[in-house]
């Protein structure tokens, strides 16, 4: 006999989700329980294993709603309209410091779940890494793109080729921020400066390149 599908309160639903993002933000996939979502959310225990099955279910659902939260805030002029990609990563910063500020927990389980992949049961860590690289996949052109299309770009170098550097340069500094969220859970925006001047020398080092067009390099 096939089980039927419960009928989804939205209502409800919106309660459990916004409550466990808000546990899971600041306990982790592991240290949070289900009880404390329950709780927080004013509904059974059981109703929230009959609406998502099981925590991982829960805590992947939470990821990608949280993400899409964001997203769908998100004013992407902020990056698009920067004169050059320098301005765009200062811009940037600032923009991402105000949302968190007004995004505290979606940020602050953003910054979690990005930490914690590597330390989450086998087939959650898959889905939850694929969003992370979904979005970063669809997230940088849209954001560059515009940007290149107004540079001057020397010849014989294509956008796509400069789109695929940033991206593989914004995973590289996404691994350094990672260990610093995992060693620090309790990290501040302003803890990241000196990883963000790290970035701006790369930035420039992407755009002029590192030899000198003066010298002579036979």
């Amino acid at each position: 006999m096939v089980k039927s599908r419960p009928t989804i309160d939205p209502e409800k639903q919106s309660r459990i989700l916004d409550a466990a993002m808000h546990q899971f933000a600041h306990h982790g996939f592991r240290d949070t329980k289900t009880d404390a979502i329950a709780q927080e959310a004013d509904v059974s225990k059981g109703l929230i294993f009959n609406y998502f099955g099981s925590k991982a279910n829960l805590y992947l659902e939470t990821v990608r709603t949280t993400y899409a939260k964001i997203m769908a805030v998100a004013d992407m002029s902020v990056w698009q309209d920067s004169p050059d990609l320098e301005e765009m990563v200062k811009r940037a910063l600032r923009y991402k410091i105000q949302m968190q500020i007004d995004y505290p927990d979606e940020f602050a389980l953003t910054m979690q779940a990005y930490a914690e992949v590597g330390n989450l049961p086998a087939g959650l860590r898959t889905k939850v890494d694929a969003i992370w690289t979904t979005l970063t996949d669809s997230q940088i052109p849209d954001m560059i793109t515009p940007i290149l299309k107004r540079s001057p770009m020397r010849k014989g170098v294509d956008i796509d080729t400069v789109v695929k550097m940033t991206a593989m340069m914004t995973n590289l500094i996404g691994e350094q921020a990672k260990v610093m969220i995992r060693d620090n859970p309790n990290i501040q925006i302003d803890d990241f400066d000196p990883v963000m001047a790290q970035v701006m020398k790369y930035m420039r080092v992407l755009e002029y390149g590192f030899l000198d067009p003066e010298a002579d390099h036979d």
